[in-house]
């Protein structure tokens, strides 16, 4: 099947441009791409087994890439499967995968990882590459056979969300990982500093009686495997950055030429420690005379902290929600490059494992079909401009993994996503395609969403009948105040 996306804007993010025009796509791949000056006949491109696609008023762009993103099976079925992660992928407009190595059994050898290779073949819809662990069990005292992983097809090592305490052993990976030219992805946490913490150490965590976690806590790892990769001349890549002080310590080692990237999630990019008040927040402020849409969030209006209950249990991420100071080195260190990558961290449960006191609940979010909402709210306020957030989501994943940027030029393989930047609608999780809808959004009226999904020049999703109709033109002004350039 050809397929031709008509009068959409297409956004080109290695060379941070924007345009309007024409993709033509068959077998599989980006075939032809029109821009305003050139002239075409339809007649000339349509045949029989070619659809027309009218994207007019939304933009098209290579798929999305996520770093980080939880599979569930094998192991964990009644909390997400392989067919199931992929079809909110499909939804959310991502189509590959970065699958951290958190399933069980643990992907600690060659015969596991070859297992789910075989798993993902079969029920996957979208790319998924793995990443292995890199301790036995994930449990940070024996290195797995980081060579035997690479040779079965991994393409990074982790210890899953775990932090290796021990530095010499720390640092015998990131040499063995150098040698191999593979990533480290590290996610920073003091497990010492941490312990027994489940919200930010701040205002919030004393006003609601939770034992904090400083952000100490992930500034100090981070400090410490910085060291160890300049050191050993590794590729670290920071996973789930949420302080103000771990950008600072990123931005100061890729100065002085230190191999590092980082990524930040959408929830740490847009929410802060307050939305575990919940409602609560809302009558402090009258209590205080600051009744309005909460000003100290910088936040607008239609995310709503208030549509939760206090300690809400969704509100629980690892790291934890930061503070408003944080939040704003996060989004400038994104917009300045020191963050390479916006990367969902998808961790779907059962609801029924997030049904207890709020200390007890698993920490995570199922972020895949929320997430290009939530980092939008990123370009409505003004702080970003759309083509480097779409950059965030594409270029730089493919950058911290040694690939070249998804782009939509002719002979590029047919990984698409439209998308409609102004499209609200609320976030119903029980229509999720993801078995987990465990979220924080339950609710909350979103702007943004995601009308079709192409794999390899193959749709995988389409919202309801789109592109089929002829779709009313949009006010001129309509993307003209998201696109800008930076």
């Amino acid at each position: 099947m050809r397929y031709l996306i008509k009068n959409g804007t297409i956004i080109d993010p290695a060379n941070r441009v924007a345009t309007i025009g024409d993709i033509l796509v068959a077998n599989g791949k980006v075939e032809r791409l029109y821009d305003l000056a050139d002239l075409h006949s339809d007649r000339e491109l349509v045949s029989p087994d070619t659809e027309v696609i009218n994207a007019r008023g939304c933009v098209v762009a290579p798929g999305f890439t996520d770093l980080h993103t939880h599979l569930r099976q094998p192991g964990e079925e009644h909390k997400e499967t392989i067919a199931s992660v992929s079809a909110a992928a499909a939804v959310g407009g991502f189509t590959t995968l970065c699958a951290r190595p958190t399933t069980r059994p643990t992907p600690d050898n060659a015969a596991t990882i070859r297992q789910l290779r075989e798993l993902t073949a079969q029920w996957a819809r979208v790319r998924i590459d793995l990443i292995g662990a890199l301790t036995l069990g994930n449990e940070g005292q024996v290195l797995s056979e980081m060579r035997e992983l690479a040779e079965a097809g991994c393409i990074a090592f982790s210890d899953g969300g775990r932090t290796i305490t021990n530095s010499a052993l720390m640092r015998n990976a990131l040499s063995y990982a150098a040698a191999l030219r593979l990533p480290v992805m590290v996610s920073c946490q003091d497990p010492y500093l941490a312990a027994g913490g489940v919200a930010h150490e701040g205002a919030v965590s004393v006003r609601l009686g939770l034992p904090g976690i400083p952000a100490a806590a992930e500034e100090a790892i981070v400090a410490r495997d910085i060291a160890l990769a300049e050191a050993t001349g590794a590729h670290l890549h920071i996973s789930r950055v949420s302080t103000a002080g771990s950008v600072a310590l990123i931005r100061a080692a890729r100065a002085r030429g230190v191999h590092v990237t980082a990524e930040v999630t959408p929830h740490h990019l847009t929410l802060t420690d307050r939305w575990l008040l919940g409602w609560l927040e809302e009558r402090l402020e009258i209590e205080s005379g600051r009744s309005g849409a909460h000003p100290d969030l910088s936040l607008p209006s239609w995310l709503n902290p208030a549509l939760l209950p206090p300690y809400d249990s969704s509100t629980r991420v690892d790291p934890p929600l930061r503070s408003i100071e944080h939040v704003e080195a996060l989004v400038e260190g994104l917009r300045d490059g020191v963050i390479d990558a916006i990367a969902i961290d998808h961790a779907p449960h059962a609801l029924v494992d997030r049904d207890c006191e709020y200390g007890l609940a698993p920490p995570g979010i199922s972020g895949l079909e929320t997430a290009l909402a939530l980092t939008l709210t990123l370009v409505h306020r003004g702080e970003m401009d759309i083509v480097n957030l779409i950059a965030k989501l594409t270029e730089g994943p493919a950058q911290v993994l040694n690939r070249s940027p998804a782009n939509l030029r002719p002979g590029a393989t047919a990984d698409i996503v439209i998308f409609d930047p102004e499209r609200s609608w609320v976030v119903e999780p029980e229509h999720f395609a993801s078995k987990g809808r465990n979220t924080p959004l339950r609710g909350q009226r979103l702007k943004g969403q995601v009308m079709l999904t192409m794999a390899a020049g193959k749709i995988i999703f389409r919202r309801d009948d789109f592109g089929r109709q002829a779709q009313a033109a949009p006010q001129p002004s309509r993307l003209e105040g998201i696109l800008g350039s930076e």
